[in-house]
């Protein structure tokens, strides 16, 4: 019998094995799946009325704003974003999503304006700002603020839904996704945390966009998970450490972002909004965490 033959065939079959047993078990592990507590009416309500607060100021008149210096206007609670015909920006774009998750879902005396309705191809239809603020009191756009203000927990469900989509679908290696995921799933335990993570999903995005970056570093959810050392330290108070994390990421942001955006304007409020993730009300004491 040839033993250095056999020898070598066992060390193949064992190797063979050994990624057998790899690759199913990076499939278990990225078959780990998110999953968010049941939500009701009273829930979606309470967190329309927050993410509206804090994107809007809880005024209509801000549901339909393009701010100084950005390349696109923005609507709604969330402030989604919509891009004229031929902006390209760094940025995911998110009105019409939410346009076509509401428009399925709207009761027949909340239809939205015929003019959004007949629109094609579906870009922003003012080429800039000064357009853009000079149609602000048309009745196209006051018909677009009503409709918005009406279907503000709509919104918040396209806001809910969509952050459990992307996550679930999320294109990370196995061993990231696990420790990730579950560093999600501690903070949405708590009604607290889960407005905090869902908030900030909404305000800087998933994290996942490569053309959301600067100088190589992004700013998003998976980008402040991953800058909280303090949970593996047993702290208690997730939210806190999440608010701390979110913080010291976005001002990174800001110091590497370029210098003519002046991006350091926006800091102090973007701060204050963290802080709020701690000190304010969690959106209801109904949240279920089976």
């Amino acid at each position: 019998m040839n033993y250095r033959l056999v020898i070598t065939a066992l060390i193949s079959l064992l190797v063979i094995v050994a990624l057998a047993l790899t690759v199913q078990r990076s499939r278990e592990i990225s078959r780990a799946e998110f999953k968010l507590p049941d939500l009701s009416d009273t829930d979606f309500d309470r967190i329309a009325a927050r993410i509206y607060q804090n994107e809007a100021a809880g005024q209509p008149r801000y549901l339909t704003w393009w701010g100084e210096g950005e390349d696109f206007p923005s609507f709604g609670i969330g402030h989604f974003i919509w891009f004229p015909a031929g902006v390209d920006a760094p940025f995911d774009e998110t009105f019409p999503d939410m346009v076509a998750f509401v428009r399925q879902r709207s009761p027949d005396n909340l239809p939205e304006p015929e003019w959004l309705r007949r629109l094609t191809p579906f870009d922003a239809p003012w080429t800039d700002k000064q357009q853009f603020d000079q149609a602000r009191a048309t009745a196209d756009m006051t018909e677009l603020r009503q409709w918005l203000e009406a279907t503000r927990p709509l919104q918040a469900r396209f806001i809910v839904a969509t952050f459990e989509q992307r996550w679930q679908n999320l294109a990370l290696p196995a061993e990231q996704y696990q420790r990730l995921t579950a560093l999600l799933q501690a903070l949405a335990g708590t009604a607290q945390g889960l407005f905090a993570v869902i908030d900030y999903y909404n305000f800087k995005g998933l994290g996942d966009n490569p053309r959301e970056r600067y100088q190589l570093q992004g700013w998003g959810l998976i980008q402040v998970l991953e800058t909280m050392p303090e949970l593996r330290k047993g702290a208690q108070n997730l939210v806190e450490v999440f608010s701390r994390a979110a913080a010291r990421r976005l001002s990174l942001r800001v110091k590497l972002s370029p210098p003519e955006r002046n991006e350091a304007r926006w800091l102090p409020g973007w701060l204050q909004r963290l802080d709020g993730y701690v000190v304010s009300e969690a959106p209801s004491g109904t949240l279920s965490t089976d």
